[in-house]
Order: C-alpha cells, then structure tokens, then sequence
C-alpha cells in the first residue's frame, strides 16, 4: 500500500525538483528564467478573491495550472487513486512543481492553486474522484463485454454468473469458468487503453514516466485501480438486475488497498517467476502499441535522378527574373 510519507518530491516523474519553494526569490535562478511571487488573478463577478475560476489567473498562471491539473490526474491513476486530504495535497504540489520546471517557471502554489490543481470544486479530493467517475463509465462497457454481464439469463436473473465471477477472483481469469489464465483477462488490458491510451496525445503516453514503474511495465497501483474497477461494475449486478454502486472512496479504497497488498505478496511469492513484473511490462506494451506510440513514422527518400539536375541546371541559366516578378 502507498505510504503518505513516501510521497515525496523526489519520488516524482521529475527527480530533478527539490522540493516547493513556498516563497521563491524575487531575481531568477539558474534553475528558473521566470519567476512570479504570487499568482496573479482578478476578482470573481461577486468580488470575492475566496473562489477564483481558472480564467481569473493570468496567463502564465493558466498554462501550469492546466498541465498540472493533467499531471496531478496521472499521478492519482499511478500512485494513489483514493487520496485523502493530506495525499491530495502532496500530489498537487508534485504536480504544480514538475508543471513549472517544465516551462522554467516559479509560480507559488497558493492555497487557491492547490484546490483547482486537485479539484474542480473547491472540496479537495473532487479531482480524483472525477477520475475515478470516467474509469468506471469507460469499465462498465468493457466489463458488459467481456463478462456478458448485461445479457439477463432466460429467468432475468444474473447473481449466479456474478456470483462465480467474484468468488476467489474468478474475474481475473483469461478463462473464468476453468480458471486458466491468472491476471490475463482481456478486460484489464482493454480498460487501460481506452482509459489512458488511446493515441500518442493520451495521458498514458504524454506522461510516460507516471506509468512506468522501475520495472519498466505499467504501476502495479493502476492494475489494483483497474481490478478493483472491473469488481465494481460487477457489484453492480449482484442483485440480479443492474443496480448503480458508486465507485466512492469510502467504499473501495480498502479493496483497492487489499488488492494492492495482495498483488505485493503475490509477487514476492512467486519472485522467480516473476509474474507481476511480466504482467505489468505486457500491459504497457500492449497498451503503447495500442497508442501507436512505437510506431515509426512514415518516411521515403526523394530519389535526385542525374538528368533532372542536369535540366534543371541548363534551364535556370537562361531565366532572368523582372524587377516586378
């Protein structure tokens, strides 16, 4: 499980950043050609300086508020998607760093920053849990899919099928009936692709490093994400009929948790074989192929043939341009 006090600056995509200079100099550094004390930002239409709107920020502020607001969802997908108060604000503030050393920038991350960088509204953990609101929209198609979930059996009933779904993890199996192909469902790959990787200008690719883990293949923390996931959508037929369960962290980080603790126990357990790091190295690249981010591009050499230069060279001997041409 993540520990809050591992969520360092150093532990970012970024290990070049130090850290947060909550009150930067006031002449640049050579880490820094642009530095801006405070934020600047307008009033609202009510006056009040307490609910600034992205728009409000100058233009400097905008452009690293939006990369950071990014970052900080790729962050929670890779590291931590059920954050508390604390966390989220650690995040952030990974995030606003990396942003304004991206485009050598000091900006001060004021309190007013932080809850945009981490929330939409001004209740701090609203970001991620919009993230969590379109993985499990983008989940619940693929689940119906790959499980056959929304096709009622002849008595409209489905709490048998889900039930020998989520019973000793059967859903995690390529072949859930004969529990064969542990981890290898297709759905996990196919939840990431469409959530992170759809093309090169995804989030999976533009912050490669976020999902990347020192193994080399994608964060053992996004695979526990998606497992835990697919097992929400599929509470949600337990009843029989469809019922919506919200994908809430009150409800599911503990099972986010207990997945991510297992998946550490199940590799240290099976280290020779090492399962968990092959697995998380084929679902990245399964998922950069997906991205079409290997992909070289297209290029063909223009061939010079020797009787072109020669024509063209006897041709422009005798052109002579007009003042007005």
């Amino acid at each position: 499980m993540t520990d809050n006090n591992d969520l360092r600056l150093e532990s970012s995509p970024h290990p070049q950043v130090l850290g947060i200079r909550r009150n930067p100099p006031s002449t640049p550094s050579s880490e820094f050609s642009v530095v801006t004390k405070r934020p600047k930002y307008n009033t609202t239409a009510s006056g009040s300086r307490n609910r600034p709107r992205r728009c409000d920020f100058d233009d400097t502020t905008q452009a690293i508020l939006n990369a950071a607001i990014r970052e900080y969802r790729a962050i929670i997908c890779t590291r931590e998607p059920f954050p508390d108060t604390e966390t989220s604000r650690k995040l952030s503030a990974v995030a606003w760093v990396n942003a304004c050393t991206a485009r050598s920038a000091q900006v001060q991350l004021s309190e007013d920053i932080a809850r945009m960088v981490s929330a939409h509204t001004y209740a701090v953990m609203a970001r991620a849990s919009e993230v969590r609101g379109r993985l499990k929209t983008i989940a619940r198609s693929i689940v119906s899919n790959v499980y056959g979930v929304s096709k009622l059996n002849e008595d409209g009933d489905n709490r048998e099928a889900i039930r020998n779904l989520l019973m000793r993890g059967n859903f995690l199996y390529r072949d859930f009936e004969k529990r064969t192909g542990y981890l290898l469902t297709p759905a996990i790959s196919d939840i990431v692709n469409k959530m992170w990787f759809e093309d090169k200008e995804d989030d999976g690719i533009v912050f490669s490093k976020c999902f990347t883990s020192d193994g080399g293949g994608i964060p053992p923390q996004t695979i526990a994400l998606v497992c835990t996931v697919i097992e929400n959508c599929l509470d949600e037929y337990q009843g029989g009929a469809f019922s919506e369960i919200p994908f809430t962290r009150s409800m599911y980080r503990a099972r986010y948790e207990a997945r991510l603790e297992y998946f550490e126990d199940f590799s240290k357990k099976t280290r020779q074989a090492s399962i968990i790091p092959r697995l998380c190295q084929r679902i990245l690249k399964l998922a950069r192929k997906h991205a079409k981010a290997d992909a070289e591009p297209i290029t063909q050499k223009i061939l010079i043939e020797d009787a072109e230069v020669e024509a063209a060279t006897k041709e422009w001997e005798d052109i002579v341009f007009s003042d007005e041409e």
